[in-house]
């Protein structure tokens, strides 16, 4: 799994067992673009969480990674959409809408991503929450959970607390985040975004923050006291340390491996790296 360092907005790329990607997000920075690396790789399976533009901005790109199934909020209109683009955002908004509203057809059970059989065995299921107040695009995010036998994976989008409180009351989801290896962290490790409820029950080795430049509203050492902490090997000076939180503002590029092992002693595999060449 790699985390790009694309500042505000978040870009997470999932390679597949067989081969295939799974893509969260598509957030990208000034001379960054992670969906022009995926140009002839096949990306099975894209996920937006939410339709705000830090997670979109990449769009004009997206034939680099086209997707063979798209998860995307269907709760606002186009019109909504293009209404609520800010200045210069009108262009990223309509090709976002052109885009989305080109997937229309259906999945048989095989064929969906929940299932883990067009990845070889990785499962990537979806939760996300249908408000009736559609003021705060936030609380429609996804949470999507990535599974390769017992190594769990929660990404969020920027969900806050009217999300958290509607899916924390489903135990398919409660049962669905508990005890994952990584978390990536809600609405960029900010307050708004932070629902101990949640965080406890995801239990995690390591949480991953992708934000820009850490404001007052930051609330890593939160997810430090949530977070049990791994070995994290760091490119830049070839070393390993215990970390806890990692942050795209201080640690770059980030790259996670989890999945199976027919090592008894274990229930599965993970390693981290920071500052990272993608």
């Amino acid at each position: 799994m790699k985390v790009w360092d694309v500042e505000l907005g978040l870009a997470v790329h999932i390679a597949a067992p067989n081969g295939k990607y799974i893509v969260i997000d598509l957030g990208s920075k000034a001379g960054v673009s992670p969906l022009r690396s995926l140009l002839l790789k096949t990306v099975g399976y894209m996920v937006i969480t939410h339709p705000h533009h830090d997670h979109f901005s990449d769009i004009q790109n997206i034939n680099y990674g086209y997707p063979q199934v798209l998860w995307r909020v269907k709760d606002f209109s186009r019109e909504e959409l293009v209404a609520s683009a800010r200045e210069g955002e009108k262009d990223d908004f309509v090709k976002y809408c052109d885009f989305t509203e080109s997937f229309t057809g259906a999945l048989t059970e095989d064929e969906k991503p929940s299932s883990g059989n067009p990845f070889d065995g990785l499962s990537a299921r979806v939760f996300s929450a249908s408000l009736r107040d559609k003021s705060n695009k936030n609380n429609f995010s996804a949470i999507v959970v990535l599974q390769l036998g017992n190594a769990k994976i929660v990404v969020c989008g920027d969900n806050e607390k009217a999300s958290f409180e509607k899916l924390m009351a489903r135990e398919s989801f409660k049962e669905a985040v508990k005890n994952a290896y990584v978390l990536v962290a809600a609405h960029h490790g900010r307050e708004s975004g932070y629902y101990d409820d949640f965080v406890t029950l995801v239990n995690p080795y390591l949480t991953v923050i992708s934000d820009t430049l850490e404001g007052e509203t930051s609330v890593t050492d939160k997810y430090d006291n949530k977070t049990k902490g791994y070995p994290v090997y760091n490119n830049s000076n070839m070393k390993k340390e215990t970390r806890k939180c990692l942050t795209t503002r201080k640690d770059g590029n980030i790259m996670i491996e989890f999945g199976e092992t027919d090592d008894s002693r274990y229930g599965g595999t993970l390693s981290a790296s920071i500052n990272c060449t993608f």
